[in-house]
């Protein structure tokens, strides 16, 4: 399988993300194929500065999709997904917008005649992995967190508020999955730089529910999320959890080593929890 990908700004200084979906990817046969020269999306604040501009960048991804010969494009970063889908609606509903926006990418040397779908990098695992054949991890409690812009606004994925396909891939690929309230409570995001004190209650909050339902570990599927709650228990008093990615644990489910999956860069170390005989 070949399949054209955006990572994103967060995607290579992540604790173990661009490692753990390399290396899962290279076990399961998916090329990853990266667009050239990507710029950032710009996020979900980018919409309110300018409208132009923030289609634009996300346009120009489009149009180089095109180049490549690719009908998906697929991202592992839950802003960088809500922010491609908007762009990409906007586009398709807009036509004076769509209009304004070739003439930018024309002064780029670029042009758009298709709009590619927008797919997250968990429907592509969804799809591509085998089920779990070992009862290695069945004693591994794991709370599924999504954090925001998974199904919000769009819900066409799954539900918006109680979302499931996260818990149906941990569970298929061999792991307990623990029910809890928290899995679309807001961890602060970008709020988190500016407004940090604010911020760690949030993320404690999710912290603490996913460890009051008995969970050992925490699985997410976007970088800042990780980053937040992984930080915010640091100089905490409460329950620590590892938050790691679901390709993390996507990579031990197939036999790959933690090394070689980036579970050393936690902050939270998950040896403990994840060593299993």
């Amino acid at each position: 399988m070949k399949i054209c990908f955006y990572p994103g700004c967060s995607f290579a200084t992540s604790a173990g993300y661009k490692e753990s979906t390399e290396a899962v990817c290279r076990k399961l046969n998916i090329e990853l194929n990266e667009i050239p020269d990507w710029n950032c999306c710009g996020a979900t604040v980018m919409f309110g500065e300018n409208k132009l501009r923030a289609t634009a960048l996300a346009a120009r991804h489009f149009a180089l999709v095109q180049t490549m010969g690719f009908e998906d494009l697929v991202t592992g970063c839950n802003a960088c997904y809500a922010t491609l889908r908007k762009a990409a609606r906007l586009l398709t509903e807009d036509q004076e917008l769509f209009q304004k926006t070739q003439e930018v990418l024309q002064n780029l040397g670029l042009k758009l005649d298709r709009i590619p779908k927008i797919r997250h990098l968990l429907e592509v695992l969804m799809e591509a992995m085998p089920d779990s054949t070992s009862d290695r991890y069945k004693t591994l409690s794991v709370g599924a967190y999504y954090g925001c812009q998974l199904t919000r606004p769009d819900q066409d994925l799954d539900k918006g508020d109680y979302p499931e396909i996260l818990e149906h891939f941990l569970d298929r690929i061999g792991f307990s999955v623990k029910e809890h309230s928290a899995r679309t409570q807001c961890c602060g995001a970008s709020h988190a730089v500016i407004y940090k004190n604010e911020c760690q209650g949030l993320s404690q909050r999710i912290i603490r529910e996913i460890a009051n339902k008995g969970a050992e570990v925490i699985a997410t599927i976007c970088p800042l999320c990780q980053f937040n709650l992984d930080q915010a228990q640091i100089q905490d008093n409460g329950p620590r959890l590892p938050v790691t990615y679901f390709t993390q644990l996507a990579g031990l489910a197939l036999g790959l080593a933690p090394a070689e999956l980036g579970l050393n860069k936690l902050l939270v170390s998950a040896d403990k929890v994840l060593t299993r005989p």
